[in-house]
């Protein structure tokens, strides 16, 4: 049964090692570790879930809230990724949905709700595809030559 939960201080080197794995930038494992740590010590902005199975986990996601704590939250996708043998299995589907439930409930318990969810992502990604049935995501604009190619920023927009 894989389970999508908050992530724990002792997971961080467990998201390190699947972060080298998934994304050409991070492929030093000590950089990940620290990129990872870094990350998971800025909660609540930033925001880790892992989808575990036991206690292997088998892919995480990363929220960002940007622009300040305010009542209509402009929250990112900024990160997600699936261990390359798990690949397939609606894991990504699983960690999107359920992780978000989580950042809703935390943002109502703040007081605010959530406005638009920003995602940046490979124009040749095959994940916008994942964005928009999850998230009903758009692509607003292209950014030339972001990080290893052109990038696209979609966008999915929630009602007040």
């Amino acid at each position: 049964m894989i389970l999508i939960k908050r992530a724990e201080q002792n997971q961080v080197k467990g998201i390190a090692e699947i972060t080298s794995q998934c994304f050409s930038g991070l492929k030093d494992l000590s950089m990940a570790r620290q990129w990872t740590n870094c990350n998971f010590q800025a909660y609540p902005r930033m925001q880790y879930f892992v989808a575990q199975e036991g206690d292997k986990i088998l892919g995480y996601i990363l929220w960002k809230e940007k622009g300040g704590f305010r009542k209509q939250a402009v929250i990112e996708l900024e990160q997600i990724a699936v261990d390359l043998k798990y690949r397939g299995q609606g894991i990504g589907t699983k960690i999107i949905t359920e992780s978000l439930i989580k950042i809703k409930d935390y943002l109502k318990i703040r007081g605010a709700s959530l406005k638009l969810i920003e995602v940046t992502t490979g124009t040749t990604n095959q994940a916008q595809k994942l964005y928009q049935k999850t998230l009903g995501a758009k692509v607003e604009t292209v950014i030339k030559d972001l990080f290893s190619g052109d990038e696209v920023i979609m966008i999915a927009r929630f009602k007040k």
